[in-house]
């Protein structure tokens, strides 16, 4: 596999009081046979998340031909899990209606944020407007059977079927005065979308020295009912990459890291490659992924090469 990065798409350098700094997981949907709307999350000045999002032209995707006027999501009211920042994380379309997944941020006391999984919706076919929170309160937060925390969500719908890969929080850790989060890949299902069976099941588990996360699952089913992911990993002192992996059922998959195709380069991308979102177009199979640290440095595209 070999992907051909086309360049940077955007970076917030201060273009408005919420798109202030970053901009990170980038989400596309398809508006016609080549505009496409891409979702993201930026940092306003006070540094909290929001759901935001621009327009381009899959034919010439570095070019911006719309940004937001306003963001589509908030962060939420003072006092609730999504105080500090909603990020999102993935759409899905159901029986006429835009379900967007996001993850809401608190700062936190002994740990430096607890974070649950939200979801806001709006009618379809009308992308202009914001989604709307169907409740104040998180779908899937810390619980017995994830006590550490569960963010970042990637669903689809298959057969009637809900399913859901998402960030399983391990154990923090000290190892000096900063306390440092560890997670990896579990999988749900669910009847409805909002109400999930955490079983526990294990999608995705650290394989290189040193690996400590594992963020950003962005699966695909092939025409052949077989799955490809890509995601990102890193280590407290190595940064994120992206990586690959394979499946027969979605549930079960076999990291095949060495065969992403795609690396960090020195340029724009700095410290980090990370948060891919792969998806298929008339001009082929593209990849919107993050650079910098954390994704500071925005966002930019790939087209896939040689599979």
């Amino acid at each position: 596999m070999r992907w051909k990065k086309l360049g940077r798409v955007f970076v917030a350098n201060g273009t408005s009081e919420w798109v202030h700094s970053h901009g990170i997981v980038p989400i596309a949907r398809a508006l016609d046979a080549h505009r496409y709307r891409i979702y993201f999350s930026p940092r306003d000045r006070q540094n909290r998340s929001n759901v935001s999002w621009l327009d381009l032209d899959i034919r010439d995707p570095t070019k911006v031909l719309r940004l937001s006027e306003h963001p589509v999501l908030l962060p939420g009211p003072l006092g609730c899990f999504d105080d500090s920042g909603s990020m999102g994380c993935w759409i899905v379309e159901h029986d006429g209606v835009e379900r967007l997944y996001y993850q809401g941020w608190m700062r936190g006391v002994t740990v430096s944020f607890y974070v649950a999984v939200g979801v806001a919706e709006r009618p379809a076919g009308n992308p202009d407007r914001p989604f709307e929170r169907i409740s104040e309160g998180p779908i899937l937060d810390r619980c017995r059977q994830e006590p550490v925390f569960i963010a970042d969500p990637a669903v689809v719908i298959e057969n009637g079927h809900w399913r859901m890969w998402y960030q399983s929080g391990r154990r923090w850790t000290r190892p000096a005065d900063v306390a440092l989060p560890s997670y990896d890949i579990r999988y749900a299902q669910s009847a409805d979308g909002l109400n999930w069976n955490l079983a526990g099941i294990q999608s995705l588990a650290f394989q290189h020295p040193g690996e400590i996360a594992i963020a950003r699952f962005c699966p695909l089913r092939e025409a052949d009912g077989s799955y490809k992911a890509w995601y990102s990993y890193r280590a407290n002192d190595w940064g994120y990459r992206i990586g690959f992996a394979t499946s027969s059922d979605g549930i079960s998959w076999t990291r095949r890291d060495e065969e992403a195709g795609i690396e960090r380069d020195a340029g724009w991308e700095g410290s980090m490659i990370c948060y891919p979102f792969v998806f298929d177009t008339d001009l082929g199979r593209m990849m919107l992924y993050n650079g910098g640290r954390y994704g500071d440095a925005g966002f930019g595209i790939a087209v896939l090469e040689q599979d």
